[in-house]
Order: structure tokens, then sequence, then C-alpha cells
């Protein structure tokens, strides 16, 4: 089971500044002087709110399966590499129509293109191993258009030729290169 050796600071909170002491300490919001002396009841809360929040976002990675440790920096910050940030969720984007186009994943995850004539030929560039991968092909108004896939996506479903319809398939990335679909392509 996954665990935490982090701990909490002072966790009854005693022997320190109130939040409204804290909040109009001079030291806290302009810095130790030097010379100066710094307080206990300033340090009690100061140390109780980082070891609070630390605990508490380290309890929660434990909880989602991490052991983490004060043990070693680098188990430490390799485990923390583990945290998703906007830089690791890919988002949408709207590409251009081609009869080939290109889906870069490594600036996306999700595509929409707007299909104004046949796909003869797209290209999956830049995804890395295990990455959830969305194709929305969506139909204009005169509709029949249909799309190849190249041979390492295994089992597309077929978008629908309808005029304006939007058509849905979602793929993941094996590691052996091939975009797989994770469930039946969706027509609306």
């Amino acid at each position: 089971m996954a665990s935490t050796n982090l701990q909490q600071w002072n966790p009854t909170g005693a022997n320190q500044e109130t939040d409204a002491q804290y909040s109009a300490d001079s030291q806290r919001s302009g810095g130790a002087t030097n010379p100066s002396v710094f307080d206990a009841l300033l340090a009690n809360k100061l140390f109780f709110q980082i070891t609070t929040f630390l605990v508490a976002l380290f309890q929660a990675f434990a909880n989602k399966g991490f052991t983490t440790s004060d043990a070693s920096l680098s188990t430490l910050t390799a485990q923390c590499a583990n945290f998703l940030t906007t830089a690791d969720i890919k988002g949408g984007t709207s590409v251009a129509f081609s009869p080939t186009p290109n889906f870069n994943c490594g600036a996306f995850s999700q595509f929409e293109i707007l299909l104004t004539g046949n796909v003869t030929s797209l290209t999956v560039s830049g995804a890395s191993a295990y990455q959830e991968i969305t194709l929305m092909f969506v139909q204009d108004a005169t509709g029949g258009r249909t799309v190849a896939f190249p041979a390492n996506v295994k089992s597309p479903g077929t978008p629908s030729t309808t005029a304006n319809a939007t058509s849905i398939q979602k793929f993941i990335l094996r590691g052996d290169g091939n975009l797989h679909p994770t469930g039946p392509m969706v027509v609306s």
C-alpha cells in the first residue's frame, strides 16, 4: 500500500500566532531583518502552514497509489513528476481541411476537421505511447465525404457520410506505434 512519511509540524496548532496575528506580522510580510529574532510563535505558524499543505498534498498522492518519502530527493522528484499539469493535458484544436491532414499530437490530443472533400490519407504525428487521441470528422452541408485511415490505425469506425453529421472516434496509441479505438465511433 502506498504511503508518505511526511509529517505535519505542530499538528495541534499550539504555541503559534493566530491567523490575524500572522497576517499582521511584519516579519511575515517583509521578511526577517538582520539582526533579528525569528519568534517561535511566528515560526510555528509558518511551519504549520507549509507542512499542512504538503502533508495534505502527499497524502492525496499516497491515496492515488504513490509512495512518497523524504529519504531521497531524486525519488521524491520522480514521484512528483506524476502530477498532471496543463502542460501534460493537451486540449483540442480545429484542423484546416486537407486531403492529407496531419494531426500533431505533440501539441493537442483532440482534433476537429470539417470535411469539404475526401481525406485520402491522414497522419497522426508526435503522439506519446499510451496517449489518448480523439478525432472528430464533421461533414459539410454537401456530405458524402470519406476518410481513409493509415495502416497503423487498427479497426477504426467509418465516419458518417450524411451531410452535417459529426463522427467522433477515440483512440489510444499503444507502445507498438499503432492507434487502437477505445470504443465505437459515435455519430451525431
